[in-house]
């Protein structure tokens, strides 16, 4: 059975705001068995496989580590509609540190984003 709720996170391990979205996804999808994380990649590269899984879910939640929005631009750009959005650095303060900054993060930076991503997963779980 494919989960209800996709994840479509930036997931970059080249900043520690992309390795952020990337370990908070891992520990949500863990913990909620109706969520699924969506391979950006894939969606980028319109792998016709991933976009029917993407279609076919209730809800998708998109995850930026920073104000370059690239999950959001790709989704926008392969019409891949979503019911949310969340952005580290726009909508909890969580900096960017930079280029090369892979291990620049903290235990709780990562529970502040489970903590938001579980808050919107309140209006969707159970509700399909």
């Amino acid at each position: 059975m494919s989960p209800e709720i996709g994840l479509l996170v930036c997931g970059s391990n080249a900043s520690n705001t992309g390795v952020i979205t990337a370990m908070a996804a891992l520990k949500i999808a863990e913990k909620h068995k109706d969520v699924g994380i969506l391979s950006l990649p894939s969606i980028a590269n319109k792998v016709a496989r991933q976009m029917l899984v993407a279609k076919k879910m209730s809800h998708i939640i998109v995850i930026d580590g920073c104000h370059q929005e690239c999950a959001k631009k790709i989704a926008d750009a392969v019409q891949i509609k979503y019911d949310a959005y969340l952005n580290l650095e726009h909508d909890l303060g969580i900096k960017k540190a930079g280029p090369f900054t892979t291990f620049d993060h903290s235990a709780s930076a990562v529970e502040m984003v489970i903590n938001a991503v579980e808050e919107i997963l309140k209006k969707y779980e159970n509700k399909n």
